[in-house]
């Protein structure tokens, strides 16, 4: 049984079988739900957040988000608790130049930095929204930097990274890595290294004082996903459908993965936690329940796991968008539960993870019916356990095929559309209070507006209990206490 796609969907469906592709759903019957006073009765996660992390999240002061989603494995973790008085203190156009969709405002030292399509890095003061320096390098920026160092780390169109002066936007060093295929990655700053795969199929280790090449290793594939690193490993999918393990030390491979189905490994990253990677490619498939559910369905136990029994029993009648994978070795683990909303074009965008080490993925709501939302994933027991809506409420849902992103602080869950007052779905839930607040939109210059968000969309950002979001090529900064 099939639920009817929306026309939107059906749009993209046309696309998958020109481009040759073909993919199949399945589901089970549905019945039942599991009441958040019943988590402690399953499996829990095997640990909080910063578990199984090298690099914990805690570690890192409250001050930075330095690098896509704060930290090497992408957590998106804010460890902190917010306040619940959402103000826009700041706005900054970049109008006419355009931000790529999936640039995500980086902030360091008091400044948020952000690249345009048109060549120029920008560095705002992160309280007054006041331009500090703006550097122009002549060629398009299509991804978030890393800072470390008092340095500001990017690729760009033109195949070379770039090194500026944080504090001023000179340029600290220039490595012109490949002549006719460049950067459309972000780089990833671990192990006293600058890390990020290019178009031209080749996997780069810069060392940030000099951006002399430290090793590299060639995938035959262009890369196009943003890497991860954890535990002296970096990884990232590539274009051939197989994810890499590469030993950040030395540039060695620990191991490539099986050819993976999807269309592409081109959009966001990988998330690493508890010696798993987990890892979207672009497709339209999932593995849970098909038919919109009747209400206080949606995260019934029996049947979730009913459907995992089958799908380990009977993969070729599945399409799954998700796979986690063995840090150790590569090799796929149990599958889990996951849904294909909350996407327009491209890969569902990845999780966050909570304070409790639960995943904040889209899936059906509660309510039942064609309702999306979010909820969280239990990697132990492998199955949604918790909707983030309010009991009785329609708030805090999702929409199935419009780009929306998630970012984790200790109380708060931030779900951001790209065009944030698009149906209104922009907002955060409170894990203590269990209420969802809608976010009114922030964006006040709606020059060079479109719709398709074919380009994905992009994470709220966290720095000193400030949020910042970039919609419609403006950057929003908002305070959360009074």
């Amino acid at each position: 049984m099939n639920k009817r796609p929306h026309p939107r969907i059906l749009r993209f469906l046309v696309l998958v079988v020109l481009l040759g592709g073909t993919t199949f759903i399945s589901g089970m019957p549905v019945s039942g739900m599991i009441p958040p006073s019943a988590l402690s009765q399953i499996d829990q996660p095997s640990g909080p957040v910063d578990e199984g992390i090298h690099t914990s999240p805690e570690a890192i002061p409250t001050s930075e988000w330095a690098q896509v989603q704060r930290d090497p494995q992408h957590t998106g973790y804010y460890p902190d608790n917010l306040g619940t008085s959402f103000q826009i203190a700041w706005r900054y156009a970049f109008q006419p130049e355009k931000v790529f969709p999936q640039v995500q405002a980086i902030v360091s030292g008091g400044r948020v930095f952000v690249g345009t399509e048109m060549g120029n890095m920008y560095a705002i003061n992160a309280t007054t929204g006041q331009q500090v320096w703006k550097t122009n390098i002549g060629s398009p920026i299509l991804n978030s930097v890393a800072v470390d160092g008092g340095r500001v780390f990017f690729g760009a169109l033109d195949g070379a990274v770039y090194a500026l002066n944080a504090a001023d936007g000179s340029q600290v060093w220039k490595n012109q890595l490949s002549d006719f295929q460049g950067f459309s990655t972000a780089p990833v700053v671990a192990d006293g290294k600058v890390m990020l795969g290019g178009r031209n199929g080749v996997f780069y280790a810069l060392d940030p004082n000099n951006g002399q090449v430290l090793w590299s290793y060639s995938v035959g594939s262009p890369i196009l996903q943003t890497a991860a690193w954890n535990n002296g490993k970096v990884y990232f999918g590539a274009m051939d459908m197989r994810v890499y393990a590469i030993q950040s030390a030395n540039g060695v491979l620990a191991w490539k993965s099986a050819q993976l189905p999807g269309m592409a490994f081109k959009d966001y990253w990988p998330v690493v936690l508890n010696g798993m990677v987990y890892i979207r490619p672009m497709g339209y498939g999932y593995v849970g329940i098909s038919d919109p559910p009747a209400p206080n369905q949606a995260l019934d136990a029996t049947i979730q796991q009913n459907i995992l029994a089958d799908y380990a029993a009977n993969p070729q009648n599945y399409s799954p968008t998700l796979f986690r994978l063995y840090e150790t070795n590569g090799q796929q683990a149990p599958m889990v539960i996951h849904y294909h909303f909350q996407t327009m074009n491209g890969a569902t965008p990845p999780p966050c993870v909570d304070r409790d080490g639960y995943l904040i993925m889209s899936s059906w709501t509660p309510q039942g019916g064609y309702s999306s939302g979010w909820a969280r994933l239990n990697p132990t027991s492998r199955i949604m356990v918790d909707a983030l809506v309010e009991t009785g409420s329609s708030e805090g849902r999702g929409n199935q095929d419009e780009t929306m992103n998630v970012t984790c602080s200790r109380n708060l869950i931030l779900a951001m559309h790209i065009q944030e007052e698009n149906a209104n779905f922009t907002g955060y839930f409170n894990l203590d209070t269990r209420q969802w607040t809608q976010i009114p939109a922030g964006a006040t210059n709606r020059q060079m507006q479109n719709n398709t968000q074919g380009g994905g969309g992009n994470p709220a950002s966290i720095a000193n209990g400030w949020v910042y979001h970039i919609t419609y090529y403006e950057l929003v900064a908002r305070r959360t206490q009074p």
